[in-house]
């Protein structure tokens, strides 16, 4: 949430749920469900247009999960972000 909260005003954290999600059941790894944004949601719509919020969205995701990682020891994520480029 931090990471995206800096640049984009009015993202609010909606917080951690736990549930057996029926996207995530049958699942045979760790798995997380993100829900960012939402498209019936007309501000969010707009800023999903943009490549630039996309990018900012992947790159919070993955510092997130980096960071998670990392914290457990042992193991390693790599540490370069490549731009993709814009649709």
């Amino acid at each position: 949430h931090s990471g995206l909260a800096a640049k984009n005003a009015g993202i609010r954290d909606r917080g951690v749920k736990k549930a057996p999600f029926v996207v995530l059941i049958g699942a045979n790894m760790p798995s997380i469900l993100a829900e960012i944004s939402f498209i019936s949601n007309p501000g969010d719509e707009k800023k999903l247009k943009g490549p630039e919020y996309r990018q900012r969205i992947a790159e919070s995701l993955y510092r997130g999960i980096s960071r998670y990682v990392n914290g457990l020891g042992g193991v390693k994520v790599a540490s370069r972000i490549e731009k993709a480029s814009a649709d």
